[in-house]
This record gives C-alpha cells, sequence and structure tokens, in this order.
C-alpha cells in the first residue's frame, strides 16, 4: 500500500507581518435554516479574543460551499476591510502539486534484507501521468523501482487548508473578547415535504400526516445544531449571474410545478459535482500500476434499506409510513410565522451530518373531512385521436379548520392508503403543490377501473356557424359507463383554454357548473348502468378573430 507522510512544520503568528491572525475554530453554537432551492442559511456563533491592532479573523471549518459575498459578520465592534474564502483543500493530490520544487525525503524498504534506507529529493512534476523526483542518482519516477516506497514532506504549503476557511481583515480597535455572529449562505441542502394519507372505509375522511425529509449533501456537520426549513416562494436570481439560484432565475418559471422540475435538474447536478469530488485520487501512474482505489463510502442514507434518525424515536422509512404506529414517541416540527414564508423549527437541537437525511413530523391531522369521486376532462373543441376514456381516481379536500384541517400544505408528495380490515393498501401517489388555508386540494391518484366514457362529437357546419357569427361549435354526446357494483359520482370538466374562454355551453341535458375555469357537471351514474349528458359548445366570434 503507497503512503503519503505529511510532515507538518507551521512558524508561529509572530513570523507573520501586520496584520495578526486569529484563528477561530470552531463554533459554539449553530443553526441551519434550509430552504427548498438547495441552499440554507448558516448562523454561527464564536467566541474570539482579538488584539488591539489590526487583525484578520479567519474562521475554521466554515461550509465548503460558501458564498463569500453573502457572509456577514456582527458584534466585532470593528470596521471591516476585506473578506476572503481560503479552501484549497488538503489532500495528497493538492499537496504534490503544491510541493513542485521541494525538497522531501524518500523512504525505501529493500527486498530480501528489508532495510529502510532514506535519500532526499527534489519533486520535479506531479500529474496523471505520475511524479517525477530529481535524486542524487539523477531523474526518476516514483515506483519505478519496484521495492516498496514512500515520500514524507518538511513542510505543508501554508496555502492548503484541512477545512474550509473564512476570512475578515478588521481595522484596530478595542481588544478583548467577544461573541461574534457569523452568517452566510451555502449551496448544497435541500429539503422535502412528504404527506401519507389513510382513507377510512366510508371514503368520507382521512388520517393524514406531514414529513419533513431535509438533506445535507455538503461535507460540513453540525453539531448540537437548531435546524428549520423555510416553505414559500422566494424572489431568487440565478447563480450564474451572481446570484443564489442553482435552479435560475425565479422570475422565469411561469407556475411551481417548473421551478420544481428546475430545482430536480439542479439537483441531480450538484449530486454529481459532489460524487466527482469524492473520487478517490489517481496518484500513481506511470511505470507500476496503482492498486484498485478503495470503494467510495455508500451513501448514508437509503431511503430503500438504511434506518433513518426520526425526531423522537428510531425507525425505518417503511415504518414511517405506518400510521398505525403510537404516536406518543413522534415530535411535531414547530411551525411559525416568517414574513410570506412559513418556517418548521425542529424541537431541540440536532447533530446534521456530511451527507446526511432527517426527518420530523411536521403535521398530524386526524379524520379530515374527504370526498372521493371520479373525474375526467377534455376539450370538445379540439377533440381528436389518442384521446384516453378513462377517468381519474380523486380525493377532494378543503384545507379549512372546518374540514378538520387548516394548515399550510407545502409542495410534496402525497401516498394514498386504504384502511381495510387485512391492513391497510397502498392505492396510489401524486404530487401536490403549495396550498395555503382556505384553499381546495385535489388529488388524482389513480385512473378508474371498471368506470368510462363513450363520447360523440359532432363539429358544426362551417357555412352555418359563419352565417351566425361562430368561430366554433361542437355537439357533444357524452355517456358514462359504470360497471362496478356500486353508484359513483364522475365529475365532467370541458376544459377552456387560452383563447376560448367566452366559449358558451348551449341547451345542456344536465345542470352546468364552473369550476377552475372549466364548465363542470356532476353526474351521478348508478351501479351496473350508465348516465347521459349531451350539450352544445359555442365560441363566438369576436374582433380579435375576424381575420382567422
Amino acid at each position: 500500500m503507497k503512503l503519503i507522510v505529511m510532515a507538518l512544520s507551521l512558524g508561529a503568528h509572530g513570523a507573520f507581518a501586520e496584520p495578526i491572525e486569529v484563528i477561530s475554530p470552531q463554533a459554539d453554537a449553530v443553526s441551519v435554516t434550509i430552504y427548498r432551492d438547495l441552499f440554507a442559511l448558516v448562523t454561527e456563533t464564536r467566541t474570539v479574543d482579538l488584539p488591539e491592532g489590526p487583525v484578520t479573523l479567519s474562521f475554521d471549518g466554515v461550509v465548503e460551499t460558501l458564498l463569500p459575498a453573502s457572509a456577514v459578520v456582527t458584534d466585532v465592534s470593528r470596521a471591516l476591510e476585506e473578506r476572503n474564502l481560503d479552501f484549497d483543500p488538503l489532500t495528497p493530490n493538492s499537496l504534490l502539486t503544491k510541493s513542485i520544487g521541494k525538497s522531501v525525503t524518500i523512504t525505501r524498504t529493500l527486498p530480501g534484507s528489508g532495510k529502510v534506507v532514506q535519500s532526499r529529493a527534489v519533486i520535479v512534476a506531479a500529474n496523471a501521468e505520475g511524479i517525477t523526483l530529481r535524486t542524487e542518482s539523477g531523474n526518476e519516477a516514483l515506483h519505478c523501482s519496484g521495492i516498496p516506497e514512500r515520500l514524507t514532506f518538511d513542510e505543508m504549503p501554508g496555502d492548503l487548508q484541512a477545512r474550509p476557511r473564512l476570512s475578515i481583515r478588521l481595522a484596530a480597535g478595542k481588544p478583548g473578547k467577544r461573541t461574534v455572529r457569523l452568517s452566510y449562505l451555502a449551496h448544497g441542502f435541500s429539503w422535502n415535504s412528504d404527506y401519507v394519507a389513510r382513507l377510512h372505509p366510508a371514503g368520507t375522511r382521512m388520517d393524514l400526516t406531514g414529513w419533513i425529509t431535509l438533506h445535507n449533501h455538503t461535507r460540513a456537520s453540525f453539531r448540537d445544531a437548531q435546524v428549520q426549513v423555510v416553505a414559500g416562494k422566494l424572489h431568487l436570481r440565478s447563480n450564474e449571474t451572481g446570484g443564489t439560484s442553482l435552479a435560475g432565475n425565479s422570475d422565469d418559471f411561469y407556475d411551481e410545478s417548473g421551478m420544481k422540475y428546475a430545482r430536480d435538474e439542479a439537483l441531480e447536478g450538484l449530486k454529481e459535482k459532489i460524487a466527482a469530488q469524492d473520487e478517490p485520487a489517481q496518484l500513481f501512474g506511470g511505470c507500476h500500476a496503482s492498486p484498485e482505489p478503495p470503494p467510495r463510502p455508500e451513501r448514508q442514507f437509503d431511503p430503500g434499506v438504511e434506518e433513518i434518525i426520526v425526531t423522537g424515536y428510531r425507525a425505518s422509512l417503511q415504518s414511517s409510513m405506518d400510521m398505525k404506529r403510537d404516536a406518543m414517541g413522534v415530535v411535531e416540527a414547530v411551525r411559525e410565522e416568517l414574513g410570506d414564508y412559513q418556517l418548521y423549527r425542529l424541537p431541540w437541537a440536532t447533530d446534521l451530518n456530511a451527507r446526511q437525511a432527517k426527518q420530523a413530523v411536521f403535521l398530524m391531522k386526524p379524520r379530515v373531512k374527504v370526498e372521493h369521486f371520479y373525474s375526467y376532462g377534455f376539450d370538445a373543441l379540439d377533440f381528436g385521436y389518442g384521446e384516453d376514456f378513462t377517468p381519474d381516481a380523486v380525493i377532494s379536500f378543503e384545507n379549512r379548520k372546518s374540514a378538520e384541517l387548516g394548515e399550510p400544505l407545502p409542495a410534496g408528495k402525497m401516498r394514498l392508503f386504504e384502511i381495510s380490515d387485512t391492513g391497510d393498501r397502498f392505492i396510489g401517489e401524486n404530487e401536490i403543490l403549495d396550498k395555503p388555508v382556505n384553499t381546495p386540494v385535489e388529488f388524482r391518484f389513480a385512473s378508474a377501473l371498471d368506470l368510462g366514457v363513450d363520447i360523440d362529437v359532432k363539429p358544426g357546419s362551417p357555412e352555418q356557424m359563419r352565417a351566425e357569427g361562430i368561430m366554433d361549435r361542437a355537439d357533444v354526446e357524452l355517456r358514462a359507463i359504470n360497471a362496478k357494483a356500486r353508484p359513483v359520482t364522475l365529475e365532467i370538466r370541458q376544459r377552456l383554454y387560452e383563447g376560448k374562454y367566452n366559449t358558451k355551453i348551449v341547451n345542456p341535458s344536465q345542470r352546468v357548473g364552473r369550476k377552475y375555469g372549466d364548465f363542470a357537471w356532476r353526474l351521478r351514474v348508478p351501479a351496473n348502468g350508465s348516465k347521459l349528458l349531451t350539450y352544445r359548445i359555442e365560441l363566438p366570434r369576436t374582433s380579435e378573430s375576424e381575420g382567422n
């Protein structure tokens, strides 16, 4: 096994000219606020002892993905002159690269006798092709002698750091100990919400539990941290133009679903970047191939098999989905208003280690009032081939206190289980977007079985429509067919897309209403029976469409 021995010789502070450097090795306390946009606000409290004159105050152990322009230091009682993020990480590769032209000691073990021989050399080159040394015997490549050998370094280059370091330069001022606060933004953090809903047998109530799953994708670990997450849409600029968002400008997205897709893509790119940085160093090329590098450590969190730390108790992810567990050991995250956002605070300090995920319950609402029905939507004015004639199974509910809910629902995935005498059955899942209090929620979880529609659409005559000033027209005959042994409620939605908002419904056979801008009918379809709906839809010609 090839080893690199690092012998360090660091000069004292007195060897430096002004200003004096004061190093804060670690934080006394830390708070991590995670946003959905792949970053966190890290706030550290540190105790430092400042001299009277100008000083470079260095904070060791900051997150390596820190955004230097976001760093704020308060309570130092000094003028801030300069700040720098110094993190050229100390690795075997960086040590070799930074030591080119410097002397090292080669230690070789002779075969047979086992005698250890040492000699001096100068590193001439170090790259993917290998390491070249200049010795008393001439130039040679490391590991071309055919015998075990290693390098010992006399010193470590001063600009290499074992840990990330943020440095600020302060003007002269009153000396003494101070408790200062360092705040900064850092990429590499994320969180998402997951919901577990258990539908009661009658289909009119459900038990709803919400989970926060937060991720630290960075190399930084936090001990006894106060952790919280923020729900809501922030106004952000793209990181490519000096902003904070890795997913792009928030103004460029029409809705939350598009932003979520961009976040997911950015997260995958971030993971790939971090994984590439974690690859074992490829130091030894040249004459003899290096042994196989050790396997990369497995991630600490694998939703398939690994355990996760849940506030209040330890459980597997699968068992966390079991809503019949005793809730005595579960502690809910505390929700707080944060301006236009919602903040969920874990109820006590916790460790948030590198590459770790944690979960906490943030919502527990039993017996929420729901409606279980079926829904089918289409546009009769643009009806053609490829139509799917299978309605969706839908659970809907009002996010109101009167419905036993009335809590902000951050966007996330909802999994639906059906309670039965033989145990809970998983019946579907889907995404929901942010849902404020007093707004309706529709959750489409499956395609209907034994329920379908038969639709006949007859377009209007172009000549007659032109004579009547009609842009478009269609006569619709829709028959809902129910092969189930029970009656069902089927909602029919006549979609209205851009440019068709002045559409009219003429002579409907059933009473028509409006829903989310569409025309809508509620049909009660009998067991093993059918229900007929007929109507005419017309799009009047307007001044904007005269030229069409």
